[in-house]
């Protein structure tokens, strides 16, 4: 049989080809990589293999997949594979890609376009073998789960045959039909009893959507949506409202009225999906048009909902409806409070709808006309602050980022000695307090007061963690001392360049050797050279420079680079900073004061004497040792970046209950680790790792031995020292049991990226799976057991072990270190 001169069933041979470049794919480091799942079947003893790749390796010019079906099951069956099910290939919002930008669409597709109805669920896929077995596979999951509290798949192969059951129709002549027509029904499982999303399924309304019915093949095919219906029918499936519009320029009008109106023929829908080809090949393209509102909106009250849940705080870092939210927000806070049920059930995605509902009956307007309600835009104007005024309302903070020594203290002062009455400066080391984020509340305190308009927050800040550490406590604390629409600009004193650490670090030395004990925590009579020069040594290893296009640097409004050079270079930086406020924030330096002035400023920050004395720990004064690596590691910035992410991977994800209690303490009872990194090569796999994993050990310490011992002359604790090389990866898996929880990093072939932007070719990661130790939930875990855990997930069906894919396409940095 055939389909428009195809012939309805690929051959084995070419499904065999098919399944040998996917397996290939699988054992590629990052981009283009394949993974694979042996699923069970409900009703057979066969088995598929579900394959699936990154979901931003998809639409990517310079990566070819070996199929771009989201959703692909193939049985497993090494001499006569078929492809049993395969979804649509991926397709994206207009203006995501290249392909879906307006005049791209105008210039390469033609007509009609075929115009459907959004649904608003979970993807089910319906197919069948050639026994009458039917299959219902989710996107990348089909057959019986125990590693989920609720199974997408079995959820809507039970609905199906319910359906079936209802329309008369006998379940192996459906499936014959399926498998004789060699097609995949898509479907949309639409059941708010099941799993709420964003629209409400209920009653009738509740159902299976057929929109799509596809050919089992590698190139995507699929039925007009006429056929499409026609099948509906006949086997009791809720249809699809479809219709068409002839050309692009009709299409963009009718999906911009219907964006303003936020519904169509007065229902409230997600979107459309629009369905036409290719001008060159006649190849079938789709693309989507998704609502912005009310849906944003929606989401917004879901996510703050859930936050509240889990946090009972009410801390929240939305920019837009600020204040319809917060008017939410005080609606089912005390619900909520008052309702331990209802939270309950909202964690597991039930009665979002109606929570939602109830407010908009309290308020009394439907979402649109909230949205559209003058009175409610005037009210959001005056809530949203517009994060780029910068007026005589403006509040400024400034966080030095230095090392002891630079003058880092002696520059904030001769800044505030010139504006007493406006500026004030907070030093870290005045803070005697256990709560670390005492130095934010101080600052914001001092800030709060109404004629001071700058706080300099004088400590180090050498590591991103402490940056981060500063926008977080401030992100989390304003609004507990200034009103909402406070805007604050952020600066950044950049003291060191990291191609200046050696000549820095010689200046600072003599600069604190020099001034004795006219310091809060380093003192020379109490500790001696040998222990100052360990102390201070041990902030230069650790010291990492300012990377303005990655966070948390990216933060800042402006950075200003300063030098740590001469005598008097605390005096060039006071004028420098000037020099830069000035022009950048005249409303902070309306104009620069004279020398006269700015010398008289520096000379006064030069008779100050600390009253509190602050102590250091150190390990300069221990007896010196030949220093030996341990492990390499890529040590991860951006901490708590990962967390959000795996926050966000949970919220969308079904867990058991011994799932979830695990997730609940890692969380409640902070099991993270202190912090995140990714071992490349450890000191175990010199002595017992396979050949491959010694020879990556001698390439790690013959590229880092020289550093190892210029340092070693240098400093005698046994810091790790920070490298000029970095690693970049994306986040896997998410696995854990009661023990730990890790997460499976993808790493490239070559991960290590040198200063000047180069692979470094003779160095690889040395695990074969390259991991992240994220929390140990039980006492006497040892870490490396998460390598052991990984490798478990990986091999599956094990029901001690729970495992989330990351959908994020972020990208993360880390910075390649040597551990002693």
């Amino acid at each position: 049989m055939r389909e428009n001169n195809v012939p309805l069933r690929p051959t084995s041979e070419s499904i065999r080809e098919l399944v040998r470049e996917l397996e290939n794919a699988a054992q590629l480091a990052s981009r283009g990589k394949a993974t694979k799942r042996v699923c069970d079947l409900f009703d057979s003893t066969k088995k598929v293999v579900s394959w699936k790749f990154q979901e931003w390796d998809y639409g990517k010019n310079n990566i070819q997949l070996p199929c771009n079906a989201r959703g692909l099951f193939i049985l497993d069956d090494p001499e006569n594979p078929e492809i049993v099910a395969r979804g649509y290939d991926k397709f994206f919002n207009i203006g995501e890609v290249v392909s879906t930008k307006w005049e791209a669409i105008e210039a390469h597709t033609v007509g009609p376009y075929d115009v459907t109805l959004k649904s608003n669920g979970c993807i089910i896929l319906i197919s069948a073998l050639s026994d009458g077995t039917i299959v219902v596979c989710s996107k990348h999951s089909t057959g019986p789960r125990t590693d989920v509290d609720r199974s997408h798949a079995e959820s809507g192969r039970e609905y199906l045959l319910k359906q079936l059951k209802e329309a008369d129709v006998d379940p192996e002549a459906f499936a014959r039909e399926l498998y004789e027509l060699n097609i995949t029904a898509v479907a949309e499982y639409c059941d708010d009893s099941f799993e709420e999303h964003i629209l409400e399924y209920k009653g009738d309304k509740a159902g299976l959507y057929l929109h799509g019915i596809n050919l089992n093949q590698r190139t995507f095919a699929t039925w007009p949506m006429d056929r499409v219906s026609q099948f509906a029918s006949k086997y009791g499936f809720k249809p699809t409202a479809h219709f068409a519009i002839e050309d692009v320029s009709s299409l963009k009008n009718f999906l911009d009225e219907c964006s303003e109106r936020g519904s169509y023929d007065a229902l409230e829908v997600e979107g459309f999906v629009i369905r036409c080809h290719c001008r060159e090949d006649g190849q079938d393209f789709f693309f989507k048009y998704k609502f912005e509102e009310p849906y944003l909106m929606y989401r917004q009250w879901r996510e703050v909902t859930k936050d509240y849940i889990t946090t009972k705080c009410r801390i929240f870092k939305f920019r837009k409806h600020k204040f319809i939210t917060n008017q939410y927000l005080d609606f089912v806070i005390p619900i909520l409070d008052n309702n331990p049920e209802l939270c309950e059930r909202y964690m597991r995605g039930f009665d979002i709808i109606s929570l939602r509902n109830m407010f908009l009956q309290h308020y009394g307007m439907t979402a649109m006309e909230i949205l559209n309600y003058e009175k409610v835009k005037e009210l959001e104007l005056r809530n949203a602050v517009d994060f780029d005024k910068v007026d005589e309302n403006t509040k400024f903070l400034i966080f030095p980022i230095a090392v002891i020594g630079c003058g880092k203290t002696t520059t904030a002062l001769t800044l505030k000695n010139l504006y007493p009455d406006s500026w004030a400066v907070v030093q870290n080391d005045d803070i005697t307090s256990r709560d670390k984020s005492m130095l934010m509340k101080k600052s914001l305190e001092l800030l709060a007061t109404p004629n001071i308009k700058c706080v300099i927050v004088d400590r180090n800040n050498h590591q991103y963690r402490e940056r981060q550490q500063l926008f977080t406590w401030l992100a989390d604390l304003k609004e507990e001392y200034l009103p909402y629409d406070t805007n604050i600009k952020v600066i950044g004193l950049s003291f060191i360049a990291y191609e200046n650490l050696q000549s820095v670090r010689e200046l600072t030395l003599k600069r604190v050797l020099a001034r004795g004990d006219n310091h809060q925590s380093i003192k020379s009579s109490v500790y001696g050279e040998k222990k100052v020069v360990g102390i201070m040594q041990g902030f230069l290893n650790r010291f990492q420079p300012v990377v303005e296009s990655k966070s948390p640097d990216n933060k800042f409004d402006l950075i200003i680079p300063l030098r740590v050079s001469h005598t008097n270079s605390s005096l060039e930086n006071a004028r420098k900073t000037l020099l830069n406020l000035n022009s950048s924030y005249p409303q902070l330096v309306p104009s620069m004061p004279s020398e006269e002035e700015i010398e008289k400023a520096f000379a006064k920050s030069l008779t100050y004497k600390p009253t509190i004395i602050k102590h250091v720990k150190g390990k300069g004064s221990t007896n010196p040792k030949e220093r030996q690596a341990t492990f390499y590691s890529a040590h991860i910035r951006e901490r708590q970046a990962m967390i959000d992410e795996i926050q966000k991977a949970l919220k969308s994800a079904y867990l058991s209950e011994r799932g979830k209690e695990c997730m609940e303490k890692l969380f409640k009872q902070d099991k993270f680790q202190p912090e995140f990194h990714i071992t490349l090569s450890h000191v175990s796999q010199a002595k017992k790792g396979t050949e491959d994993q010694r020879c990556t050990w001698k390439n790690f310490a013959s590229r880092y031995q020289k550093m190892i011992s210029t340092n070693e002359e240098k400093d005698e604790s046994m810091a790790p020292i920070t490298t000029a090389d970095t690693v970049k990866f994306k986040l896997n898996k998410l696995c854990w049991d009661e023990k730990i929880v890790s997460v499976i990093a993808d790493l490239p072939e070559h991960p290590i990226i040198d200063c000047n932007g180069q692979i470094v070719p003779q160095l690889k990661a040395g695990n074969a799976v390259s991991h992240i130790t994220i929390g140990i939930l039980q006492p006497g875990v040892a870490p490396f057991y998460s390598n052991k855990l990984c490798q478990r997930v990986l091999k599956g069906s094990d029901k001690n072990t729970w495992s989330i894919d990351f959908d994020c396409c972020a990208q993360f940095e880390a910075e390649v270190r040597i551990n002693f």
